[in-house]
């Protein structure tokens, strides 16, 4: 049986939610989303950690949080569904005076940019996070106009959106091979069904990578381990509690559900290698993170005592992926036309998904995303892509340091 449709999504998950909508708004008709889950933001979405800050180390990234915030913040007007934005800041902390000196350089290049950032005083942080023992810090500064999401409720105001405007997703509808003709793409093949399409894009998370290989293309990208978890409910947490990011012991915080979630960078990372898995494999397959959140825990108790005492009320599993330069990759895949993948999320699928999915979109329909993004090209790293030793080494690298303090 044969099916046809303009524009194909592989992957149903925050960035594919994101492209069938920005795809609608932009007036593309004829949109199909595929995902081989009973529900959609099931996977990778949900374990994610809603983090959506403005410091970045390069101006396309800012912008494109930028971007989100404003999408996010103007999303329940513009569409009637709540992305769930707290907008409630970030605190950035540091322990050492050396850390101290990266963020004076952090702010000066912020406020250059645009973004309002400044040191506040230690009586200033008591105040955002009364649970924080101030005297353990060497000082921080805070970011007023980040904030976060609940990932899991903004992939489904993205998807609400979307079939308000006429886009279809179907659901337990594995994709299993891709058909091509003289370099362009024909559409899918999935369990008994192929479905003709003018346009594919994968947005299938780290599953991204296994999909390309279908077609010949190899992506130079790697799943790790990216774990959270989340407290039980404790009193005193005030409703402007902002983001907490702790660098020198690669931690973060923020309020949810009434307690804490919390997660870090593991300075050994876990690679996942997806091909040797069971075409089965899901991420609530990876063990529960109970010694490397207790890690976290050691981390963060110091200046954060109470956690010490508050009891963990959810693993979150969680599996990011990586390239060696920590940036996206993105377009369209080499030498097969109109056929787009997006993966790469380097722990910023979220907060980067409103961009991600106004990029594909417009290179769907205008061929151009509307800004240079060779630096997400799937080809920036050549040959050299085809290297696992070299992918799995450098990706990993990029991950342990992911705060690290570099040279600005």
């Amino acid at each position: 049986m044969t099916q046809q449709t303009e524009v194909l999504i592989v992957g149903g998950g925050i960035w594919g939610l994101s492209t069938a909508y920005h795809l609608a708004k932009f007036g593309q008709k004829d949109i199909l989303v595929l995902e081989r889950n009973e529900a959609i933001a099931a996977e990778t979405t949900p374990q994610a950690a809603g983090l959506v800050g403005q410091i970045r180390s390069s101006v396309t990234m800012l912008h494109a949080i930028q971007y989100a915030l404003e999408l996010f913040s103007q999303f329940p007007k513009m569409t009637g569904h709540d992305t769930s934005l707290r907008q409630t800041g970030s605190l950035m902390v540091a322990l050492t005076p050396e850390r101290m000196e990266a963020y004076a350089r952090q702010i000066e290049k912020a406020n250059l940019n645009g973004i309002e950032a400044s040191f506040v005083s230690h009586a200033e942080i008591a105040r955002l996070v009364p649970a924080m023992d101030i005297t353990k810090i060497e000082g921080g500064y805070f970011v007023p106009n980040d904030g976060y999401v609940d990932p899991q409720q903004c992939a489904l105001a993205y998807a609400a959106a979307a079939k308000d405007l006429g886009v279809q997703i179907r659901l337990n509808t594995p994709v299993t091979g891709f058909r091509q003709r003289y370099g362009e793409i024909l559409g899918v093949e999935t369990e008994g069904d192929f479905i003709a399409s003018n346009h594919v894009v994968i947005t299938a998370g780290p599953w991204g990578a296994a999909l390309a290989k279908e077609v010949g293309t190899t992506t130079a990208v790697q799943p790790i381990r990216h774990q959270r978890v989340r407290t039980v409910p404790t009193s005193g947490i005030p409703d402007y509690h902002p983001v907490v990011r702790v660098t020198d012991v690669s931690c973060y915080l923020r309020p949810e559900k009434h307690g804490y979630l919390y997660g870090y960078f593991e300075p050994e990372p876990v690679s996942i290698d997806l091909e040797a898995m069971p075409a089965d494999f899901r991420t609530e397959d990876i063990k529960p993170p109970v010694e490397v959140m207790a890690e976290a825990q050691r981390r963060l108790t110091p200046i954060f005592p109470i956690l010490k005492k508050l009891e963990i009320d959810e693993y979150k599993r969680g599996m990011t992926t990586f390239v060696p330069d920590g940036a996206y990759m993105i377009g369209p895949v080499p030498e097969i036309d109109r056929l787009y993948l997006a993966t790469g999320c380097a722990a910023l699928g979220i907060a980067g998904s409103a961009a991600v999915g106004q990029w594909l979109a417009k290179w769907v329909i205008d061929d151009d995303p509307g800004e240079d993004l060779a630096v997400f090209s799937h080809q920036r790293f050549g040959t050299q892509a085809a290297d696992q030793e070299w992918l799995r080494r450098e990706s990993e690298q990029f991950y342990a340091n992911y705060y690290g303090i570099r040279s600005e």
